[in-house]
């Protein structure tokens, strides 16, 4: 891969670059509200110009999809495979935790777990949540994880300026017991360190609404302390003419702000950083990570 323009001193730090993939109206925002039905899905477009895009400066990412998504769009979780990124789970119905028993939970993973599977022939091994939605109350979520075979985990925001935030969780990957003879990585959302805050950066909304210095500076920060850290986006975080549906002001400028600035963001994060999947980072970061406990 070409280091041409990396920023110097950094780019022998490789972060990770992760996709939430699920149709434009299956997020918080439109879970209770009607009217999105008649428009049908926009992903499969989204997707192939976010593959484009990557193949364009040759970096591959971890995609996690959806199991509905998967299972109304199996074609799509091919040409992701095919395109050689990493598949893993983001749940079957993007349930937050918190709304999951035990025994919920467990099902919905087994669920996503068995369709992403069988379609690319490929063992999943990663997870994220709905909503980041993994908090102090629900890190029994990590025991079903390891149980079900998944490696690690992506679903904690180390900040108390999130719905589901973890202010005390650590800020770059780390190993987390479950139970008496199993572990589990974490890749914690990233967050900008500003005296003793945690500003969530480098994803979605935030990667929208701030200064793109924001999120760099992130970036650097976990570089300058040799960790690797996180980009995440949705596939329709790229889409400007995804249809306005009338929703509360808040969710509004959540859901519609500066949509046009997702991809000249990424190109320029692209440009500036070295990224790959979760999965290609896992023997590298993790090898000698303490475990550590949240408290």
């Amino acid at each position: 891969m070409s280091m041409v323009n990396k920023v110097p001193g950094h780019s022998q730090i490789c972060h990770a670059l992760t996709f939430d993939v699920e149709d434009w109206y299956q997020g918080f925002i439109y879970r209770q509200i009607d009217g999105w039905q008649r428009f049908g899905s926009r992903e499969e477009k989204n997707v192939q110009r976010i593959i484009d895009l990557l193949d364009e400066t040759s970096t591959k990412a971890t995609f996690f999809v959806l199991g509905k998504f998967a299972e109304q769009h199996p074609a799509v979780v091919k040409l992701i495979s095919a395109s050689g990124h990493e598949i893993a789970s983001h749940g079957h119905a993007h349930t937050p935790i918190p709304q999951h028993s035990r025994a919920s939970f467990a099902d919905d993973l087994r669920r996503s777990l068995d369709v992403l599977q069988q379609i690319t022939s490929k063992r999943v091994v990663g997870h994220r949540a709905a909503s980041w939605s993994i908090t102090r109350d629900s890190l029994w979520a990590l025991e079903i994880l390891a149980e079900q075979g998944v490696e690690y985990d992506s679903s904690m925001f180390p900040t108390s300026l999130h719905k589901y935030g973890m202010p005390r969780a650590p800020l770059h990957p780390f190993r987390l017991k479950v139970n008496s003879n199993r572990t589990i990585y974490e890749f914690p959302a990233q967050v900008l360190r500003v005296g003793p805050l945690n500003i969530p950066v480098a994803g979605g909304f935030y990667l929208r609404a701030l200064p793109l210095w924001a999120s760099k500076r992130a970036l650097m920060q976990s570089a300058h302390k040799k960790q690797s850290g996180m980009v995440y986006l949705h596939p329709y975080d790229l889409d400007a003419d995804v249809p306005r549906i009338k929703v509360p002001m808040a969710f509004r400028v959540i859901r519609y702000h500066n949509l046009r600035k997702t991809e000249i963001y990424l190109r320029r994060l692209l440009s500036s950083f070295t990224f790959s999947p979760i999965k290609g980072l896992l023997s590298s970061i993790t090898a000698n990570l303490p475990v550590t406990q949240i408290r």
